[in-house]
């Protein structure tokens, strides 16, 4: 069975010696660990919630490239995978379960706009310009300018999300 794996994926040949039939083996092995990763790693890693959740996406991108070129040992890069899978799911469930550790991986969110007024020092620190502001209010609240925002806020993952003030909280 090894030596069959062995000229099917070209394990021990340099890369400049794997042919195109070893890529293509190598390609589809690769692709069925990625799906089984996705899998793996759930909703939560496709949803990019979070820094962690992107940095998977490219980190394990990155690292099963390697596998399908050979700059990299097939198996240990693909062992590798599945520990950062495992890594990321780990992270996921602590953070789920632990405010203080959520907060120390995700970041908290910033309030950018309170009651109509904006908050001009969260928003340089969080380097939001007006125009990102409006830009964000128009397309993901349906509103035209802050003053008609009860809250908005820089979420952890990176959007702008933005609560309407309602009739009775109009301008005074």
């Amino acid at each position: 069975m090894s030596s069959l794996l062995e000229r099917l994926l070209g394990l021990h040949a340099s890369v400049d010696a794997l042919t195109w039939g070893q890529f293509a083996a190598r390609t589809v092995m690769v692709f069925v660990l990625g799906i089984v990763l996705v899998r793996i790693a759930d909703r939560r890693f496709l949803g990019r919630n979070a820094g962690f959740d992107v940095l998977l996406a490219i980190v394990l991108g990155s690292v099963l490239s390697r596998a399908i070129n050979g700059q990299a040992p097939f198996f240990q890069t693909m062992g590798v995978s599945v520990l950062l899978v495992l890594l990321h799911r780990l992270v996921g469930a602590l953070a789920c379960r632990w405010s203080a550790f959520s907060k120390l991986i995700k970041g908290d969110a910033i309030v950018l706009v309170k009651d109509g007024v904006r908050r001009r020092e969260a928003m340089r620190h969080a380097d939001i310009s007006e125009d990102d502001l409006e830009e964000n209010l128009r397309v993901n609240a349906n509103v035209a300018n802050a003053e008609d925002v009860a809250e908005a806020r820089l979420e952890r993952n990176g959007l702008i999300s933005a609560v309407r003030r309602g009739r009775n909280q109009a301008k005074e």
